[in-house]
Order: C-alpha cells, then sequence, then structure tokens
C-alpha cells in the first residue's frame, strides 16, 4: 500500500497543471512563508544566541531557530556588517566562516568558536568549513580561496596530523577547486608529491586536480621537485585534461620560466591547447621571456585573436589575452611593435592591466593613454612583497594626495580601502592589494583631455610609485604620433657593473640631480641626510665616515639591502589573536605591550598589547627595495652616491666631506 501524501503533496500535479514560470514563483513564495513562520515562531520560543559583553541590555535581543537550515536563513538575510555584530553562536560562527567578504579576522574567530563549541581543533573545522562550501557549488569559489590560504600556511607537521581528512576531503569534494586545495595540503604534509602521485597514477581526473595542486603549493623547493613529473605531461597528447593541468602548473615552478615559455610558445605556434599555455605564459615575468621568442609568438597570438567572434572579445581571457600582445609588440621592433598595437587596439575595449614590479616599489607602466569620455577598465595586479593600491588622482594633485596619505590611521574607510583619503580629488581607487591580489577598476575617462596620474598611496610609496593618465581627445590619433606606453626599462646593478667607476665620485658630479634622486626614488621618505627626510630607518648624513669611505660597502647596502640588516632596523610581522596582521619597526617594548612603527609617519606608529599578540616573526628582507636603483644609469648612481658623501650638501665644497 502507497504510504499518505504529505500536506505540501497534496492536491493537483503542480508541475502539469502551472507554467515553469508560475511553479518558481509559487516555490519562492512557499519558501518565504515558511520561513517567516519559522522566524515568528523563533521570536516567541526560539535559540536565543549567546550574548557577548559588549551587547546592551537596550539592544533588541536576536532569536535564532533552533533548525539550522531555517537559522541559515536567518542569517543569510543580515548585511555582512549585522553578522559581524550578531551575538555569538554556533550557527553564527558557521556564517562567518561562509560569508563572502569578510576579514581572515572572523575566519578565524569562527574557528576558533566552532573548536570551542564543538571540542575539537581549529584546523578539524577547517577542513570541515571547505567540505560544506564545496556542497555550495562554484558561488563559494571566492571564500574557498581564502581558507585555502589559511589551510596552506599550516606547517607540514600540522597539516600530517589531518592527512586522512584531507584525503576524504579529496575523495568526497565535488568541486575541482576544493579537490586541489585538498591535495595541495596532502602535498604539503608528505613534503613531496611522489606518494600522492602513486596512489593517484591509473587515474586521469584526480591525477589532473593533484598536478593543478602544485601551483597552490607555498614551498618553492616543493613545486621545484614536482617538475619531473608535471613537465613530461606537456606531451601527453592522449590525455588533454591532464596536459592542460600540467601547462597551468608550469608557469608556477621556479627556474624553470624560460624553458617553460619556449615550450608553451611552441604549442601556441601549433594550435594546441592555444587558450591554456596563453593563460599560463601571463604569470612568467616578463624579464624572463627568451627574446628569440618574442617575434614568432606575437604573430601567432595575433593570429589566435583576431579568429576569436566578436561576440567573446568582452570575456577576461580575451581582455588578458589582449594586455599580452600588447606587451609583446612593445618588444618588437618599433614600425612592426605599433602596427600590431594598432591592430589590438580594434579588437576590443580600452582594457589595461598593470602590475607592480616585484621589491622595487613600481607600477609595470608609467604612462597610460586613454580616450576621453570612453570606458576604461583597469585590472591591477600586485605582484610585489609589499602592498599597493592604485589611485586615479586630478592633474596635479598626487602630492596633496600623498601627504594626506601619510597621515591616516590604518583603518579602513566605508568602501574598505586603506589610505584613501576623503577628497574630491581621488577619482577612482582599489583596496589595498597584498601579494598575489588583483582588483578592477572600471570607469568612464574623464571629458576633459588632461594629464591626470594614479598613484600608490600606501604611506611613504607615492614619491617613487606614480605614472600618468593621459586623456586625449582622440586615441588613434594620439598614438599615430607616439610611441605606445612601453615598460620602464630596468637594469639589474651589480656591484661589479659599478665598482671601477666609484673613484669618479670624488668631484665634479651633480649633487643637485644626486638631492633630485634621494627624493624622487624615496630615499628621503626613510632616511634623515643633512638637513633632508625623516629619521625613520638609518641615519645617512654621515655613513661614508662610518664606512671609512668604503664606496663598495656602501654601495653594496644600496644594491642588496637585505644582505646584512641591522636589528634595530629589522621588520617584525605580528600576527594578532583576532586574525589581524601587522608589521613593522620595534620602537619600544615592555612587559605590557609592543609599540611599532610601519612607516616615517607618526600616524603609523601602532601600540600592541602582549596579551593580544599571537605570534610575531622577524622578517628577513629589508624595508627598502632590493631594485631601487634599476631605473637609474650609472651616472645618476654615481651622483646620488656622491650627495650621500656630501652628507646632503649641494655646493662643491661638500663633496669633500
Amino acid at each position: 500500500m502507497r504510504p499518505p501524501r504529505k500536506r505540501s503533496q497534496l492536491g493537483p500535479p503542480i508541475g502539469r497543471s502551472r507554467p515553469k514560470e508560475a511553479l518558481t514563483s509559487l516555490g519562492r513564495n512557499i519558501i518565504e512563508w515558511s520561513f517567516a513562520a519559522l522566524i515568528t515562531l523563533a521570536s516567541a520560543v526560539g535559540m536565543p544566541a549567546q550574548e557577548s559583553q559588549s551587547d546592551s541590555a537596550a539592544k533588541k535581543p536576536f532569536y535564532l531557530p533552533k533548525n539550522p537550515v531555517a537559522a541559515a536563513y536567518v542569517l543569510g538575510r543580515l548585511s555582512n556588517p549585522e553578522l559581524i555584530e550578531a551575538p555569538r553562536s554556533e550557527f553564527v560562527y558557521v556564517a562567518l566562516l561562509q560569508r563572502q567578504g569578510l576579514d581572515k579576522k572572523y575566519r578565524l574567530e569562527a574557528l576558533e568558536g566552532l573548536a570551542k563549541t564543538r571540542n575539537t581543533d581549529t584546523l578539524t573545522e577547517l577542513i570541515a568549513g571547505l567540505g560544506e562550501l564545496d556542497k555550495k557549488g562554484e558561488e563559494s569559489a571566492p571564500v574557498l580561496r581564502g581558507l585555502a590560504a589559511l589551510l596552506l600556511s599550516r606547517s607540514s607537521e600540522e597539516l600530517a596530523s589531518k592527512r586522512q581528512a584531507l584525503e576524504n576531503l579529496s575523495a568526497q569534494a565535488q568541486e575541482a577547486a576544493t579537490r586541489q586545495i585538498a591535495f595541495a595540503g596532502i602535498i604539503t604534509a608528505d613534503k613531496s608529491l611522489d606518494p600522492a602521485w602513486k596512489s593517484l597514477e591509473a587515474t586521469a581526473p584526480k591525477l589532473a586536480d593533484l598536478v593543478l595542486a602544485v601551483a597552490l603549493v607555498r614551498d618553492t623547493a616543493l613545486r621545484t621537485r614536482a617538475s619531473s613529473k608535471v613537465e613530461p605531461l606537456l606531451n601527453s597528447g592522449d590525455q588533454p585534461e591532464l596536459r592542460r593541468a600540467a601547462i597551468t602548473a608550469m608557469a608556477s615552478i621556479p627556474g624553470r620560466e624560460p624553458d617553460t615559455f619556449k615550450k608553451l610558445a611552441a604549442m601556441i605556434r601549433l594550435g594546441t591547447e592555444v587558450q591554456t599555455a596563453l593563460a599560463s605564459l601571463q604569470r612568467i615575468p616578463k624579464k624572463l621571456w627568451p627574446s628569440d621568442e618574442i617575434t614568432p609568438l606575437a604573430e601567432s597570438v595575433l593570429k589566435h585573436l583576431e579568429a576569436v567572434p566578436a561576440t567573446d572579445r568582452t570575456q577576461p581571457e580575451f581582455v588578458t589575452a589582449v594586455q599580452f600582445a600588447t606587451d609583446l609588440a612593445s618588444l618588437l621592433p618599433a614600425e612592426q611593435g605599433k602596427a600590431m598595437s594598432k591592430i589590438l587596439r580594434s579588437l576590443g575595449v580600452r582594457v589595461v592591466v598593470i602590475r607592480t614590479l616585484h621589491e622595487q616599489m613600481l607600477y609595470d607602466q608609467q604612462l597610460i593613454v586613454v580616450e576621453a569620455g570612453k570606458p576604461v577598465e583597469i585590472l591591477f595586479e600586485n605582484d610585489d612583497t609589499m602592498p599597493h593600491n592604485f589611485v586615479v588622482v586630478m592633474p596635479g594633485a598626487v602630492e596633496e594626495i600623498g601627504m594626506a596619505s601619510e597621515t591616516m590611521p590604518p583603518e579602513p574607510d566605508a568602501q574598505g580601502r586603506l589610505y584613501v583619503p576623503a577628497s574630491a580629488k581621488v577619482l577612482h581607487a582599489t583596496r589595498l592589494l597584498l601579494t598575489g591580489e588583483k582588483d578592477k577598476l572600471s570607469f568612464t575617462a574623464p571629458d576633459q583631455p588632461a594629464d591626470y596620474s594614479y598613484v600608490c598611496t600606501f604611506p611613504g610609496h607615492w614619491r617613487r610609485m606614480a605614472g600618468t593618465l593621459k586623456v586625449v581627445k582622440d586615441l588613434e590619433e594620439y598614438l599615430a604620433s607616439h610611441t605606445e606606453p612601453v615598460t620602464p626599462q630596468t637594469t639589474e646593478w651589480k656591484i661589479s657593473d659599478l665598482a671601477p667607476d666609484l673613484d669618479k665620485m670624488g668631484s665634479g658630479r651633480n649633487l643637485a640631480r644626486g638631492k633630485q634622486l634621494f627624493t624622487e626614488l624615496a630615499c628621503a621618505q626613510c632616511h634623515k641626510l643633512g638637513t633632508h627626510g625623516y629619521a625613520f630607518g638609518p641615519d645617512l648624513t654621515d655613513v661614508f665616515q662610518r664606512w671609512k669611505d668604503d664606496r663598495i660597502g656602501v654601495l653594496g647596502e644600496l644594491i642588496e639591502p637585505s644582505k646584512v640588516i641591522n636589528e634595530r632596523y629589522r621588520n617584525f610581522e605580528f600576527e594578532l589573536k583576532n586574525g589581524d596582521s601587522v608589521a613593522g619597526l620595534i620602537v619600544k617594548e615592555d612587559e605590557a605591550s609592543v609599540t611599532i612603527q610601519s612607516g616615517s609617519s607618526e600616524a603609523l606608529i601602532q601600540i600592541l598589547r602582549r596579551a593580544d599578540i599571537q605570534t610575531r616573526k622577524p622578517q628577513g628582507s629589508s624595508l627598502m627595495p632590493m631594485g631601487l636603483l634599476s631605473q637609474c644609469s650609472k651616472e645618476q648612481i654615481l651622483d646620488l652616491l656622491a650627495f650621500i658623501r656630501a652628507g646632503g650638501k649641494t655646493e662643491a665644497s661638500g663633496q669633500h666631506h
């Protein structure tokens, strides 16, 4: 006998008697009515969440249904600020862990809260949280990436203790991204790719996820060792999924970049896995591109882009491929590059990808040209070890905005942006990006042609890290008579390149130019030199006296600033118990607190309570960028050294300081 139908099943067969749109609408209404009833019931017999000490008696009581699904629905209707303010309970911790757009500190708080509530540990809850997000599908991808960073920052020993849980996650996950995160954890736990490789070698789809996981592993030595297994897969034509995974993974393996570039360029010329190969090539630094590959690759990429249907030319893959082709065109002979650039501009919207130069405190482009009144899209990627943003300001406003940012405390504005002054002269701004992060600005170029500026407003960076956003009346007309903007020319100076000429800094140098460079290179932002600069880093006034006029020694400090770091000026990174991470020089410390300073401005002095500090780690690199002199000529470097040797004086007698 068939069991009686439930109340929700009574009535005519809805699916056949109503159109699909009506069914969808009715379904939504039933859900809304059901949960509205649950919320009403919760207000009478609901489960009050635990009150925090900051809750006042005047605050309206906060109730949650006991049913997890109903509670998730109620919490899902809260905005992020409302969720953050919600009294803590198990359901609230779950919501904080899974909600998109929240700061890392709330994820860490949620893990701590769940571990305490469930009598487990934070790593167990983190792995479980990844599994729950996996069930939600692609919509959870941004949060998955955030939790992946938390997982893969754990030590090999910690991850090894949860290896079985990671294996279970990799086996049960529905989303490829989740499997790859789990595999990256397993590789890190094993300190090798080999054990996981042996167990999955016969299963192509899972092996592809394992190969893609290599790019997520933080240990560069581990990634390098993985190349012996990953690289041969570039030739696995009978297993295209594995080959695509290998193409993606190889771009992340250090020390193999020029060879990888050649192999992927050859694939593009043959029409093999073009889209995947293009995406990987863009992740290889331009300075490592083999010069003999540029012309044939540029021709192949242009041919590929011209074949893309017009309807697909707004896709992110096409946009970034156009930027890659533009970068290739900038390296071609002048006439050939100009012709290719013109064709590329005709293929789509004006989109510019701008990146940072590693350890040089510079954008990779210092001139961007756009047409007045036309839509512009800036894709900003931070490949540097320091945080940076991209802020568009009115003509002539760089110094005003830069100086204003110097006095700002490290507190985000209403849009979550740090160090962006509230000024009408700030037109557009990204958030502050950490290493490896990306952001996008979409806006309409100003109607008035002029030289606007873009600048990094992180305190101290604006003096060096700025460029020109040139707005012109007719872009094609402008570019017909001007060279397309190219990457700044850099030289990786070595001491041996300059040592033979150091005797030329004794007299006859251009001290005024040396003074100008001292400011433009942002040396003055951290160092005192005579009456110039700020005393945040070591005082340089008598540095040549201290080094007994050892010119090679002083030059070495400029070229290799991290080789020897005075402990007084060593940077420390502090992980706080609330999940925040701050860094700076230790100004003073006592039994109760540690005072740190993150830059020359007094606004960047913070007092940390010892009770709030989880860990502190000394940093192995100097605050001074390694490539500070990379855009200077030999003569400019000698002028700068002469100015420093003169103790900040510009008169001729100062050269004999």
